[in-house]
């Protein structure tokens, strides 16, 4: 399918600023013939119902709406398809025989690590699944969403994705930065740079979440522009103990300075600092902050051609990496993640060139995109170096949280090719419990006064 293109300092913040909205171009919208096809030859939110010729990829059926049968309350997550087999597995011996389906970051890994890296392919299951109120705002977005402020707002909508049928880069990126993650959530993960030789430190952080895009409650008349709110803090190591940051985010960046507040706890202060983004530095300087999310904008310094869609081996339905039944220590290898544990299934993605747009500048020139059609979650990333050269890959690993039920990617890993250095971001196999999803955060608790409590409080 060709597809028009359009023209056109802490680590711990970072992940505070993993939604940030970005602008965008112009949009028209589609006429009501196209938006008639959602939930038809479409699915709800915009994918293509059917599967492909070969039937290696089934048609969406609806997802994985059911918890299965031995789900445990708590909150831990049980594989639904733990008796999958591998139907074949792509190694660096016969990549070349699939390369049609990869991307150039997985083969350079697969180059890279020729006796360890590899990508083992199950059947493809198009599990993602959203709430109802989703899939109908969605629909009626088709044809009253729209760009705003020179494309850094969205206008006429405050749920669902805005662009189901879209006719440019950027409204996929806006989509991506939409999708729903329900109305707030809280939680542990932990974070770990892994050096040349596999060694790694574990960096566990505690993060509450408001979402106001999304939110039943959310109106336009009461939107007032304001879409995020988060607080979190280090809890180990002891030794990267302490601050605590507070920060508030707006749909449209352009209309709204994003809020940034920092509780020291050496000197007992809260203060209010300058927004963080970009390519400003990140663990290390092995990733930038806005690769966080696989990329959370803003978009302003890119044009973004909308190439169309491909057929791609992705991660999808990770339940290994998320099971408790395994350490960090299983999860991380030298040069790469156990892929021992992955699964990759054959998906239909949206693909996206990002390159900087002249008199802008970015550590990454260009940058390519792979969006899942299904959920319009990143799922793979590759980046290029000032030279054009192939430098960083980044994949995401995504599941359903199907007693919300929503597809989620919370666990990625950023590769840096050229060091052999690897980052992991939000692994979760060794808390007691998951993150808890559609917790009611009041925005009005998201302040500085209780960012000193939120900082103090205990978490464990």
């Amino acid at each position: 399918m060709a597809i028009a293109d359009n023209a056109c300092r802490s680590p711990r913040l970072a992940l505070l600023l993993c939604l940030v909205l970005a602008p965008g171009g112009a949009h028209a919208k589609v006429s009501p013939e196209e938006a008639a096809r959602l939930g038809k030859d479409l699915t709800p939110i915009g994918a293509v119902q059917a599967g492909n010729e070969d039937g290696s990829i089934p048609a969406w059926e609806g997802g994985l709406k059911t918890p299965p049968a031995n789900y445990e309350k708590d909150g831990l997550l049980v594989n639904p398809y733990a008796d999958d087999k591998p139907l074949f597995t792509i190694t660096a011996e016969n990549y070349q025989q699939y390369q049609d389906n990869l991307t150039a970051g997985q083969i350079a890994l697969l180059q890279t690590y020729p006796d360890s890296f590899k990508i083992p392919v199950y059947p493809t299951r198009r599990s993602a699944a959203l709430p109802e109120f989703i899939y109908e705002e969605t629909r009626k977005n088709a044809q009253r969403a729209e760009l705003a402020n020179e494309g850094n707002g969205i206008a006429g909508t405050v749920h669902g994705f805005p662009f189901p049928i879209p006719g440019s880069g950027r409204e996929v990126m806006w989509n991506h930065v939409l999708r729903y993650n329900t109305t707030g959530y809280r939680g542990f993960s932990n974070n770990a740079v892994v050096t040349p030789d596999g060694d790694y430190v574990v960096e566990r952080s505690y993060f509450e979440f408001a979402m106001r895009y999304n939110d039943p409650d959310t109106t336009l008349e009461n939107f007032d522009n304001k879409n995020q709110f988060a607080f979190l803090k280090v809890v180990a190591p002891a030794t990267k103990t302490g601050d605590a940051y507070l920060v508030h985010v707006p749909l449209d960046r352009k209309a709204s300075d994003t809020g940034v507040w920092v509780y020291n706890a050496g000197q007992r202060k809260t203060r209010r600092i300058g927004e963080v983004g970009y390519d400003n530095p990140l663990f290390d300087g092995l990733m930038t902050h806005d690769q966080v999310d696989m990329f959370n904008g803003p978009l302003d310094r890119y044009s973004f051609k909308l190439v169309g869609k491909k057929e791609i081996f992705v991660p999808y339905n990770n339940y290994e990496f998320y099971s408790q039944q395994h350490s960090y220590d299983d999860l991380i290898g030298k040069g790469h993640l156990n892929n021992n544990l992955a699964r990759y299934e054959l998906h239909r993605v949206w693909v996206v060139e990002a390159e900087v747009i002249p008199g802008q500048t970015h550590i990454y020139p260009k940058r390519v995109f792979y969006i899942d059609e299904d959920s319009w979650q990143i799922l793979l990333e590759d980046m290029y170096d000032t030279r054009e050269e192939f430098w960083r890959t980044s994949e995401s690993y995504a599941v359903v949280f199907y007693q919300v039920p929503v597809l989620i990617n919370l666990m990625q890993v950023h590769y840096d090719l050229q060091s052999r250095q690897y980052v992991v971001l939000n692994m979760s196999n060794e808390e007691k419990k998951l993150i808890e999803w559609d917790v009611d955060l009041k925005t009005s608790y998201f302040n500085p006064q209780n960012l000193i409590k939120f900082a103090t409080r205990m978490h464990r």
